[in-house]
Protein backbone atom coordinates (compact mmCIF):
# COMPACT_ATOMS: atom_id res chain seq x y z
CA UNK A 1 0.00 0.00 0.00
CA UNK A 2 1.21 3.57 -0.94
CA UNK A 3 0.63 6.65 0.40
CA UNK A 4 0.44 9.92 -1.36
CA UNK A 5 2.47 12.52 1.14
CA UNK A 6 2.56 15.46 0.38
CA UNK A 7 5.93 17.43 0.00
CA UNK A 8 6.44 20.95 -0.12
CA UNK A 9 8.37 21.97 -2.81
CA UNK A 10 8.14 25.62 -3.64
CA UNK A 11 10.07 27.96 -2.08
CA UNK A 12 9.79 31.67 -1.87
CA UNK A 13 12.95 33.22 -2.16
CA UNK A 14 13.41 36.89 -1.18
CA UNK A 15 16.86 38.90 -1.46
CA UNK A 16 18.01 42.39 -0.01
CA UNK A 17 20.68 43.50 -1.88
CA UNK A 18 23.11 47.00 -2.34
CA UNK A 19 21.99 47.83 -6.15
CA UNK A 20 19.27 46.15 -8.76
CA UNK A 21 21.14 44.79 -10.93
CA UNK A 22 21.44 40.92 -11.43
CA UNK A 23 25.89 41.63 -10.08
CA UNK A 24 24.36 43.50 -6.74
CA UNK A 25 25.55 42.83 -3.54
CA UNK A 26 23.82 40.45 -1.67
CA UNK A 27 23.27 41.48 1.82
CA UNK A 28 20.83 38.57 2.90
CA UNK A 29 19.12 35.68 1.59
CA UNK A 30 15.59 33.85 2.99
CA UNK A 31 13.54 31.45 1.66
CA UNK A 32 10.55 29.60 2.87
CA UNK A 33 9.13 26.27 1.41
CA UNK A 34 4.98 26.60 0.71
CA UNK A 35 2.52 24.76 -1.05
CA UNK A 36 -0.25 27.11 -2.99
CA UNK A 37 -2.25 24.16 -3.81
CA UNK A 38 -3.00 23.99 -0.24
CA UNK A 39 -2.74 27.05 1.12
CA UNK A 40 -0.10 26.09 3.62
CA UNK A 41 3.73 28.20 4.59
CA UNK A 42 5.88 26.05 6.18
CA UNK A 43 7.68 27.12 9.42
CA UNK A 44 10.87 25.79 7.92
CA UNK A 45 13.31 28.82 6.40
CA UNK A 46 16.99 29.69 5.35
CA UNK A 47 18.16 33.00 6.64
CA UNK A 48 21.61 33.97 6.31
CA UNK A 49 23.21 37.85 6.73
CA UNK A 50 26.21 38.20 4.16
CA UNK A 51 29.49 40.03 4.23
CA UNK A 52 28.86 42.17 1.09
CA UNK A 53 31.74 44.62 1.61
CA UNK A 54 33.94 41.26 0.49
CA UNK A 55 31.46 39.89 -2.29
CA UNK A 56 32.93 41.97 -5.37
CA UNK A 57 30.10 42.22 -6.75
CA UNK A 58 27.76 45.68 -7.65
CA UNK A 59 27.35 48.61 -4.93
CA UNK A 60 24.80 51.21 -6.11
CA UNK A 61 25.39 54.57 -4.34
CA UNK A 62 21.66 55.21 -4.67
CA UNK A 63 20.57 52.21 -3.43
CA UNK A 64 23.07 53.03 -0.59
CA UNK A 65 21.25 56.07 0.33
CA UNK A 66 17.89 54.21 -0.07
CA UNK A 67 19.44 51.65 3.12
CA UNK A 68 20.33 54.49 5.51
CA UNK A 69 17.22 55.98 5.28
CA UNK A 70 15.75 52.86 6.50
CA UNK A 71 14.88 52.15 10.71
CA UNK A 72 18.12 51.09 12.36
CA UNK A 73 16.57 47.05 12.98
CA UNK A 74 16.53 46.83 9.16
CA UNK A 75 19.69 48.29 8.87
CA UNK A 76 20.90 46.22 11.11
CA UNK A 77 21.03 43.34 8.47
CA UNK A 78 23.87 44.81 6.87
CA UNK A 79 26.34 43.54 9.13
CA UNK A 80 26.47 40.26 8.14
CA UNK A 81 29.91 38.09 8.78
CA UNK A 82 28.22 35.28 6.14
CA UNK A 83 30.36 34.26 3.25
CA UNK A 84 28.60 34.13 -0.80
CA UNK A 85 30.44 31.29 -1.57
CA UNK A 86 29.27 29.06 1.32
CA UNK A 87 25.85 30.69 2.02
CA UNK A 88 24.78 29.52 -1.19
CA UNK A 89 26.21 25.98 -0.69
CA UNK A 90 24.31 25.74 2.31
CA UNK A 91 20.98 27.22 0.37
CA UNK A 92 21.88 24.63 -1.70
CA UNK A 93 21.79 21.32 0.67
CA UNK A 94 18.79 23.21 2.23
CA UNK A 95 16.35 23.48 -0.71
CA UNK A 96 14.10 20.49 -1.48
CA UNK A 97 15.08 17.92 -4.40
CA UNK A 98 13.28 19.56 -7.86
CA UNK A 99 12.36 22.49 -6.14
CA UNK A 100 10.38 25.31 -7.47
CA UNK A 101 11.68 28.73 -6.91
CA UNK A 102 9.89 31.89 -6.66
CA UNK A 103 11.14 35.38 -6.71
CA UNK A 104 9.33 38.30 -6.54
CA UNK A 105 9.91 39.58 -10.05
CA UNK A 106 11.48 37.55 -12.98
CA UNK A 107 14.83 39.27 -12.96
CA UNK A 108 15.47 40.42 -9.53
CA UNK A 109 15.67 37.85 -6.47
CA UNK A 110 16.56 34.48 -8.95
CA UNK A 111 18.33 36.27 -11.31
CA UNK A 112 20.92 37.57 -9.02
CA UNK A 113 20.71 34.31 -6.91
CA UNK A 114 21.92 32.67 -10.57
CA UNK A 115 24.48 35.39 -11.33
CA UNK A 116 25.82 34.82 -8.00
CA UNK A 117 26.08 31.19 -8.06
CA UNK A 118 28.35 31.66 -11.90
CA UNK A 119 30.60 33.70 -9.91
CA UNK A 120 31.46 31.50 -7.35
CA UNK A 121 31.49 28.62 -9.30
CA UNK A 122 28.84 26.74 -7.51
CA UNK A 123 25.96 24.68 -9.23
CA UNK A 124 22.88 26.31 -9.47
CA UNK A 125 20.51 23.82 -7.57
CA UNK A 126 17.28 24.25 -9.20
CA UNK A 127 15.98 23.67 -12.86
CA UNK A 128 15.26 26.43 -15.03
CA UNK A 129 12.16 25.26 -15.53
CA UNK A 130 11.18 24.97 -12.05
CA UNK A 131 11.66 29.26 -12.08
CA UNK A 132 8.15 30.76 -10.72
CA UNK A 133 7.08 34.67 -10.44
CA UNK A 134 4.87 35.78 -8.04
CA UNK A 135 4.57 39.00 -10.18
CA UNK A 136 2.33 36.94 -12.80
CA UNK A 137 0.33 35.37 -10.12
CA UNK A 138 -0.56 38.36 -8.92
CA UNK A 139 -1.22 39.91 -12.20
CA UNK A 140 -3.63 36.88 -13.01
CA UNK A 141 -5.26 37.60 -9.58
CA UNK A 142 -5.76 41.20 -9.75
CA UNK A 143 -7.24 40.63 -13.43
CA UNK A 144 -10.07 38.69 -11.86
CA UNK A 145 -10.41 39.96 -8.28
CA UNK A 146 -8.91 43.67 -7.87
CA UNK A 147 -5.80 44.50 -5.75
CA UNK A 148 -5.48 43.00 -2.43
CA UNK A 149 -5.40 46.39 0.02
CA UNK A 150 -1.59 46.44 1.67
CA UNK A 151 -0.68 48.48 4.05
CA UNK A 152 2.81 49.47 4.77
CA UNK A 153 4.59 47.41 6.68
CA UNK A 154 7.60 48.26 8.61
CA UNK A 155 9.13 44.91 8.68
CA UNK A 156 9.37 44.95 4.83
CA UNK A 157 13.12 44.52 4.25
CA UNK A 158 13.98 41.78 5.70
CA UNK A 159 14.54 38.88 3.38
CA UNK A 160 13.03 35.99 5.45
CA UNK A 161 9.58 37.92 6.52
CA UNK A 162 9.45 39.10 2.69
CA UNK A 163 9.54 36.00 1.89
CA UNK A 164 7.10 34.48 4.15
CA UNK A 165 4.83 37.47 3.04
CA UNK A 166 5.20 37.01 -0.90
CA UNK A 167 4.53 32.95 0.11
CA UNK A 168 1.41 33.70 1.91
CA UNK A 169 0.49 36.13 -1.08
CA UNK A 170 0.98 33.21 -3.32
CA UNK A 171 -1.46 31.19 -1.54
CA UNK A 172 -4.04 33.42 -1.40
CA UNK A 173 -3.81 34.45 -5.25
CA UNK A 174 -3.65 30.86 -6.19
CA UNK A 175 -6.90 29.91 -4.17
CA UNK A 176 -8.38 32.84 -5.47
CA UNK A 177 -7.93 32.62 -9.49
CA UNK A 178 -8.64 28.45 -8.46
CA UNK A 179 -12.20 29.28 -6.68
CA UNK A 180 -13.17 32.09 -9.06
CA UNK A 181 -16.75 30.36 -9.98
Amino acid sequence: MTTNKRRLEHVMIDLETRALTPDAAIVSIGAVLFDPRYNKVSDKSFYTELDWEVQNRHICSETTKWWLGLPMDIQNSLYGLDGLSEQLVELGKWLPKDAKVWGNGSIFDIAMLENAYCQCDVDIPWKFWNIRDMRTIKDMYESQRGSLERKYDPNLHNSLYDARLQAELVCKYWSGILSRG
